[in-house]
C-alpha cells in the first residue's frame, strides 16, 4: 500500500505543477500579445506625432523595455516547463506499470474474495447437511422398530377378525338357507322354459328367413330400378345445369379480363404516383427534422446562443457562424470521444475578431451572460496543419472524422482538435499515445483521454455525450419552418389518399383474378365433363327399361307369400307366450337373488370393513419399514460424500487465504 500512496501523491504534485506551469504560460503569452498590439499602436502614432511627443517617445522605449523583459521572462519559464515536462516523460514509464501492477492485484483481489464467500456458503451448507445425516440411522431405526412392533400387533388383530368374519359368514348360511333353496327351484324352472323359448324363436327365425329369400329377388329388382332412375334423373339435371352455365362464363370471362386489364393500368399509376409521393415526403421530412433540431439545438444550448443567433436572424450582428459544434457532424460510434475531449464544441464561430468584440460588447451591455469566441480570421494559421497525417498503427485522427458543409469552417475544428487521435480502448490508447519518436493526444471510445504531457483523464459515472451530431445541421427560420410543415402535412394527406385508393384497388384486382382464374377452370372443367355425362345419361335411359321388364319378370306369387306369412305368425305367437312366462321366472329369481346379496351385506360388511382396514395399516408400517432401510443406506453414502466436501472445501479456503 506504501508504493500506491507514494504514486498518488506523486501524480497529484505533478498535476498541480502541470495545472500552475499552464496558467502561467496563458497569463505570460496574453500579456505578450497585449505588449505587441500596444507596441504596434504606439509606433503608428509615433511616426506622426514623433517631434512633438517626445513623452510619448519614452512611454514607447519603456514599452518595448518591458516587452523584452516578459519574453525573457517566457524564454526562462518555457525552460523549465520543458524540463518538468522531460521529467514526466521519465517516470511516465513506471506509472503505467504501478497502474497496470494496481488493475491486476485489484482483480484477483476481488476474485479471491468472490471465491472464499462461495467456499464458506458451501461449507456452511455441506455442514449442516452433515449434522442432518448424522441423526438419520438412528431415526430411522426408531421407525423401524416402532414400525415392526405395530406390524406384529396388527397381524394378530387380522387372524382375530378373519375369525369373526368366518363366523359370522357361518350365521348367514343358516339365515338365507329357505331363500337359497326357493330360489334354486326357480331357477330350475326357468332353465326348462328357457329351452322352450328358444326353439320357439328358433322356429320364428327359420319362417323369417324363408319369407325374406322368397321376397328378397324382387326387392333387389325393385331397389336397382329405383337406384338407376335416381341417378338418370341428377345426370340430366347436372347436364342441363353445365350447359347453362358453359354460355354464362364464355360470356363472363371476357368481360372481367377487360375490366381487370383497366383497372390494372389504374394501379400501375397508382403504385407509380404513391411511389413519387412517399419520396417527397421522405425527403421533406428529413429537411423537417433537421430543421426542427436546428432550432431546437439553438434552444436548448441557452440564453446566451439563442440571443446571439436572434441578432443574426435579425441583421443586427453580421458574420456569426453559431456554436462549432453545431457547424459538424461525426458518426455516433465517436460522440462520446469527441463530446469528452473537445471543449471548444461550445465555442461561438464569428467571421473576425472585430465581430467577436461586437458581440461580447452585446452580451456585456445586454447582461446576458458570457462566451467564447473563435475569430475564423485568426484561424488561416492552422490551414497548412489540416492535410491528412500518418498516425500509429493507422487510427483514425478525430478532426478527419468530422463532416463539415462549409470549409471556411475546417480550420477552426482543428483548432479545437489538433492531432487528437481516436482509440478503441484505453490499452490501445496507451500503447499509440507514448512513441519513440512523438507524444500524441489520445482519446477512446469511452471518453477517456491521454494528454501529450502524460496526464489521464476519465472515471465518474457521468458519461459526457451529445454535444455534436451525427447529422449536419441545415439553418432554418421559423417561418421556413412553418411553410415546410405545411407542405409536409398537404403531402402526407395527398400520400394517405394514394395509399388507400392503392389498398382498394390492389384489393379488387387480387379478387378480379381469383375469379377469372376460378372461372376459367370452372369452364374447362364443365366442358370437359359434358361429353361423358351425355354418354352417362343415354346408358341410365337403356338400364331404366330393362330394370323395368327385369321388375315385372320377378313379382312373388301371392298365395304362397300369404302362406309364408301365416307360418311366420304362428311361430311368433308361440315364442311370445313362452317368453312371457320365462320373464315372470326370471323376475321372481332375481327378487330373490336381491333379498339375499342384502341380509348378506348388512352384516357381512361391518366385518369386512374392519379387516380392510387392519390389512391397510399393516401396508403402511411395512412401507414406512422399507423406506427407514433405505434412508439408513441412502445416508451413509451421502455422509461419506459430504465429509468429503467439507474437507476439500477447507483445504481450498486454507488455500486461497495463502494466496492472499
Amino acid at each position: 500500500m506504501l508504493w500506491k500512496e507514494k504514486k498518488i501523491m506523486h501524480l497529484s504534485f505533478l498535476h498541480w505543477k502541470m495545472k500552475l506551469s499552464r496558467r502561467r504560460i496563458v497569463s505570460c503569452v496574453i500579456i505578450s500579445m497585449k505588449c505587441r498590439e500596444e507596441l504596434l499602436i504606439w509606433g503608428n502614432r509615433s511616426k506622426k506625432i514623433h517631434e512633438d511627443t517626445q513623452d510619448t517617445r519614452d512611454k514607447s522605449a519603456k514599452l518595448e523595455g518591458d516587452i523584452k523583459v516578459k519574453i525573457n521572462a517566457l524564454k526562462q519559464f518555457e525552460k523549465k516547463m520543458g524540463k518538468i515536462t522531460t521529467y514526466i516523460e521519465e517516470k511516465k514509464g513506471k506509472f503505467a506499470e504501478f497502474d497496470l501492477q494496481d488493475v491486476k492485484v485489484q482483480e484477483k483481489l476481488k476474485h479471491s474474495k468472490s471465491k472464499e464467500k462461495k467456499l464458506q456458503k458451501q461449507l456452511q451448507k455441506d455442514a449442516e447437511k452433515l449434522d442432518d445425516l448424522k441423526n438419520v440411522p438412528s431415526d430411522s431405526e426408531k421407525v423401524i422398530r416402532e414400525a415392526t412392533v405395530g406390524k406384529e400387533k396388527l397381524e394378530q388383530n387380522k387372524i382375530n377378525e378373519e375369525e369373526k368374519l368366518r363366523k359370522v359368514m357361518e350365521s348367514l348360511k343358516q339365515e338365507t338357507r329357505g331363500l337359497q333353496e326357493e330360489k334354486e327351484v326357480n331357477e330350475k324352472e326357468l332353465m326348462e322354459l328357457s329351452k322352450a323359448v328358444n326353439g320357439a324363436r328358433s322356429k320364428m327365425d327359420v319362417a323369417q328367413s324363408e319369407l325374406d329369400i322368397y321376397l328378397s329377388r324382387h326387392k333387389s329388382a325393385l331397389g336397382q330400378l329405383n337406384q338407376a332412375k335416381e341417378t338418370l334423373t341428377t345426370t340430366t339435371s347436372t347436364l342441363k345445369e353445365r350447359k347453362t352455365a358453359i354460355k354464362e362464363l364464355e360470356t363472363k370471362i371476357p368481360q372481367n379480363q377487360q375490366e381487370l386489364h383497366k383497372d390494372e393500368k389504374e394501379l400501375e399509376k397508382l403504385i407509380h404516383s404513391d411511389a413519387q409521393i412517399r419520396n417527397t415526403v421522405y425527403e421533406l421530412r428529413q429537411k423537417v427534422e433537421e430543421a426542427k433540431s436546428s432550432l431546437t439545438v439553438n434552444r436548448s444550448r441557452g440564453r446566451v446562443l439563442e440571443a446571439l443567433m436572434q441578432q443574426k436572424n435579425t441583421g443586427k450582428i453580421l458574420g456569426i457562424h453559431g456554436r462549432l459544434g453545431d457547424l459538424g457532424a461525426i458518426d455516433e460510434k465517436y460522440d462520446v470521444a469527441i463530446s469528452s475531449c473537445c471543449g471548444a464544441l461550445d465555442n461561438i464561430v464569428v467571421d473576425t475578431i472585430d465581430k467577436a468584440q461586437e458581440c461580447v460588447n452585446f452580451l456585456k451591455k445586454q447582461n446576458i451572460g458570457v462566451a467564447t469566441f473563435i475569430a475564423l480570421d485568426k484561424m488561416k494559421v492552422w490551414e497548412r496543419s489540416i492535410d491528412k497525417i500518418k498516425t500509429p498503427e493507422n487510427i483514425p485522427r478525430l478532426f478527419d472524422l468530422v463532416k463539415i458543409n462549409n470549409e471556411t469552417i475546417r480550420p477552426a475544428f482543428y483548432f479545437a482538435l489538433r492531432d487528437t487521435l481516436v482509440a478503441n480502448d484505453l490499452e490501445q490508447a496507451t500503447r499509440v499515445a507514448f512513441q519513440k519518436d512523438k507524444r500524441w493526444r489520445v482519446v477512446t471510445l469511452q471518453g477517456q483521454i491521454i494528454e501529450q504531457s502524460g496526464t489521464m483523464t476519465g472515471g465518474g459515472r457521468k458519461i459526457m455525450k451529445g454535444r455534436m451530431g451525427s447529422s449536419l445541421v441545415v439553418e432554418t427560420t421559423p417561418e421556413e419552418m412553418e411553410k415546410m410543415e405545411a407542405k409536409l402535412q398537404k403531402d402526407l394527406a395527398m400520400a394517405q389518399k394514394y395509399q388507400e385508393q392503392k389498398g382498394h384497388l390492389e384489393e379488387k384486382v387480387v379478387k378480379m383474378r381469383q375469379s377469372i382464374r376460378e372461372m376459367k377452370n370452372t369452364l374447362e372443367k364443365y366442358t370437359a365433363s359434358i361429353q361423358g355425362l351425355t354418354e352417362q345419361e343415354a346408358h341410365l335411359t337403356i338400364q331404366v327399361k330393362d330394370f323395368e321388364a327385369n321388375v315385372i319378370a320377378v313379382v312373388p306369387d301371392q298365395n304362397k307369400q300369404k302362406q309364408l306369412q301365416k307360418t311366420l305368425d304362428t311361430y311368433k305367437k308361440e315364442y311370445e307366450k313362452a317368453a312371457a312366462k320365462a320373464g315372470k321366472i326370471e323376475a321372481e329369481v332375481k327378487r330373490l337373488h336381491e333379498l339375499i346379496v342384502e341380509i348378506n351385506n348388512k352384516k357381512l360388511k361391518a366385518q369386512q370393513d374392519k379387516l380392510d382396514k387392519i390389512n391397510k395399516e399393516i401396508d403402511d408400517c411395512s412401507s414406512s419399514i422399507t423406506k427407514a432401510q433405505v434412508a439408513i443406506k441412502t445416508a451413509g453414502r451421502n455422509f461419506k460424500k459430504a465429509e468429503e466436501s467439507v474437507k476439500r472445501i477447507g483445504e481450498e479456503i486454507e488455500e486461497n487465504k495463502k494466496r492472499d
